[in-house]
């Protein structure tokens, strides 16, 4: 018996997710939540380093003993982890000119211009134009102010792209894309209009 259980609703609570939203969280569903808070079930080795490397907390204190509300309230684990992470190279990113100079740029500059990051999946991957695990950023869109090439909305842990905003739910513009081949796609869409072209129009 492990205390992955007793540690997985602890972390739900503290972080004020719900089941269904802890679970869409993680890509899980919310029976499978619920069975590891009752001890009816343990996690699969792939599922415990999804959720301890999503909340920066050991794999093996998450299982081996009861973590306290005041260690993940104050985010005592994740503080304890990050020294390991300072011998990693620091990413140092650069703001190309027109001039072709590189200048140091602030990261709220690029953080301003998106509210969250979308990880597209198989499902999403299969019925529209971004490969799977692509990221997509995303900026809420209370109203439609301005025209955006694409919109993200989710319903029911299924998401969504379209090209129109859709009222009486959620929407993300896709402000952009990291991880499809965007251009490619494009180009193969373009070839094959003009080969459709020359088929109806005989030029």
């Amino acid at each position: 018996m492990t205390y992955f259980g007793t540690n997985l609703k602890k972390i739900r609570q503290i972080k004020g997710l719900s089941q269904q939203a802890f679970a869409e969280l993680i890509d899980l569903n919310r029976g499978v939540i619920s069975s590891y808070e009752e001890g009816r079930a343990e996690p699969k080795i792939e599922t415990l380093l999804r959720i301890a490397n999503y909340f920066g907390i050991p794999t093996d204190d998450i299982i081996s003993k009861p973590l306290t509300v005041n260690q993940l309230a104050n985010f005592t684990l994740i503080e304890e982890s990050i020294p390991s992470l300072g011998i990693e190279k620091t990413i140092d990113f650069k703001e190309l000119t027109l001039e072709g100079e590189k200048k140091d740029i602030q990261m709220q500059k690029i953080f301003a211009q998106f509210d969250c990051i979308f990880f597209v999946d198989e499902d999403l991957s299969n019925k529209s134009i971004f490969e799977k695990e692509a990221m997509l950023f995303l900026k809420e869109i209370k109203k439609e102010a301005k025209k955006h090439n694409n919109y993200l909305t989710l319903n029911k842990g299924v998401a969504s792209i379209s090209d129109t905003f859709i009222s009486d739910t959620v929407n993300y513009a896709i402000v952009g894309v990291l991880g499809s081949n965007l251009y490619g796609v494009q180009k193969t869409m373009l070839q094959r209009i003009e080969l459709l072209e020359k088929k109806v129009f005989g030029n």
